[in-house]
């Protein structure tokens, strides 16, 4: 399965310039010295935003039935300060019961992103995102792959359920078995949410995380149908948003029954500084560089 064609974003350009990133393609083999020292750095930036713990991200990062645990750093340079971050837990959910082939596993991955206030608006969700895909893509070519999470911001699920061609939910017709798969992530994998009223994706989320709505408020007779339906769905409820799926690709002869091919509608070319912490991808042993 070929690469898709990258394009140009200007906003990647300008983040080059006081950005770089860095990779840590399998945080379970750093040294537990780096771990906690990690856990720590990442506590002082999901901590204030989503209220999570040492202890929670810790959790979400080492658990041993992981497939994969990524963590992507963003970090300013000269002060090295961290401004945005993605905990790339990846789980895999074998679609039809008793069916062990890899046209018949799916990795979903959990990805939960974290980009400090200064740098929303400046493209830095995307770069994270990208990166972080073409890393598990290097690591696994032929894995059918999923994401899957909470969105607690309009903006968050606006992004997440427009930039693949399928998608859940979705205001256009779901194939089935997409659904099935959906329903099949959604029991395999512990988020921390419950539901929220009668809507199959409607959640909550406790506590609530702040949004600045005030876009939204003044412009809700032009809002794009997404976003619209996020509105109409939530309510915009301090602290309730919506479960979804997006699929990345798929495999040739995956058992959802959909064409092999990627589904992101575009990706970026980023030729900025990218740090592999453990060496570059696919690394053999861990060498941290810590």
């Amino acid at each position: 399965m070929l690469n898709p064609v990258r394009e140009f974003n200007p906003k990647f350009e300008e983040l080059e310039k006081c950005i770089y990133i860095e990779i840590i393609e399998e945080f379970r083999r750093l040294p537990y010295g780096d771990q906690d020292r990690l856990i720590q750095e990442l506590r002082t930036i999901f901590g204030p935003h989503f209220d999570f713990s040492e202890e929670y991200i810790a959790r979400l990062i080492t658990n041993p039935t992981l497939a994969v645990s990524i963590l992507t750093l963003a970090r300013e340079r000269g002060s090295n300060k961290l401004v945005s971050a993605i905990l790339g837990p990846g789980s895999l959910v074998e679609f039809e019961e008793n069916d062990h082939r890899p046209e018949n596993t799916y990795l979903a991955g959990h990805g939960i992103i974290v980009v400090d206030e200064e740098y929303r608006m400046g493209g830095l969700v995307s770069l994270m995102t990208d990166v972080t895909e073409q890393l598990i893509f290097t690591i696994l070519p032929n894995q059918n792959t999923t994401q899957f999470g909470f969105m607690i911001s309009p903006y968050s699920f606006y992004y997440a359920s427009t930039r693949s061609k399928v998608s859940v939910p979705s205001d256009k017709p779901i194939d089935p078995n997409v659904i099935r798969l959906f329903d099949k992530i959604k029991s395999s994998l512990h988020i921390r949410a419950r539901k929220y009223g009668n809507e199959p994706y409607v959640m909550s989320v406790f506590p609530p995380v702040k949004n600045d709505l005030e876009f939204l408020l003044e412009n809700m007779d032009r809002l794009p149908r997404p976003l619209k339906y996020y509105v109409d769905k939530t309510g915009l409820v301090p602290g309730v948003g919506i479960l979804t799926m997006q699929i990345n690709h798929l495999y040739k002869g995956n058992t959802v029954g959909l064409p092999a091919g990627h589904y992101i509608k575009k990706k970026y070319l980023y030729s900025g500084q990218i740090n592999y912490i453990q060496g570059n991808p696919v690394f053999n042993s861990a060498k941290p560089k810590i």
